[in-house]
């Protein structure tokens, strides 16, 4: 009788802590998945307020990322002759390509990464496509994006070849030892270059992150119910025997 009252009392401990871990885990997802969707929300909201605001002109003075994230920017320069970077696995439809940056030395010094268009790959890996940049001075305008994350995976080695797996301003730093503006300038409207301008809006699909969190809410609901009703049935059984 003894045993089985023990071999009872572990069951239910056992049960007690899969409840506890899988509201754990349920909980912690659906809040990590709610606070995404009100970033992608606050994000959006932040690029629309900038997308409207009037164009700065960048130049030699260095600039505050923070200040221009997503604003309309304006760029006078040359491009740098040998600074092109394609970014690989990048997919435009159905196609795969490649984005195409290329740092840009401006007139009143200093320079920035321009995030020009996407090019289509070769079925041949080891052929890359044949890019036109632009001789001369030329005016960009587009968007400033945040300068992206640092990433650890490339070595130098890999960072002295034509296509990475990250473009970032500090890798740009790193292979040219040039000065760039924490930004990357992505360029929009024709240049008459065949590259492809059709960049998504920043940190859309907020909608999903909510679905993920109603789910992981809904799945913490079920867990916490059913071991409520287990627990009370329990009681009701043994008050009965």
């Amino acid at each position: 009788m003894r045993a089985s009252s023990e071999g009872s009392g572990f069951r239910t401990l056992l049960l007690v802590l899969a409840t506890l871990v899988g509201l754990v885990i349920t909980g912690a997802a659906g809040v990590w998945q709610f606070q995404r969707g009100l970033e992608k929300d606050r994000i959006s909201e932040e690029a629309a307020r900038a997308t409207e605001a009037t164009p700065v002109t960048i130049g030699a003075q260095r600039v505050v990322e923070q200040d221009l994230r997503f604003r309309r920017i304006r760029a006078v320069g040359q491009y740098v002759p040998g600074s092109t970077i394609l970014l690989d696995n990048q997919m435009h439809g159905s196609r795969p390509g490649y984005l195409v940056f290329t740092a840009l030395r401006l007139n009143d010094g200093g320079h920035v990464v321009v995030k020009r268009g996407w090019i289509a790959g070769s079925p041949d890996r080891r052929k890359l496509p044949d890019i036109v940049t632009p001789e001369g001075e030329v005016e960009i305008t587009g968007v400033a994006l945040p300068p992206n994350r640092r990433a650890l995976e490339l070595s130098s080695d890999v960072l002295s070849k034509p296509v990475w797996q990250n473009v970032t301003v500090e890798r740009y730093t790193a292979r040219f030892g040039l000065e760039y503006q924490p930004i990357i300038l992505e360029q929009h409207g024709d240049a008459a270059d065949g590259l492809v301008r059709e960049w998504p809006q920043p940190a859309i699909g907020s909608a999903k992150n909510y679905g993920y969190a109603f789910q992981w809410g809904a799945m913490f609901i079920l867990i916490l119910g059913l071991h409520v009703y287990f627990y009370i049935r329990r009681r009701a059984q043994a008050r009965a025997s």
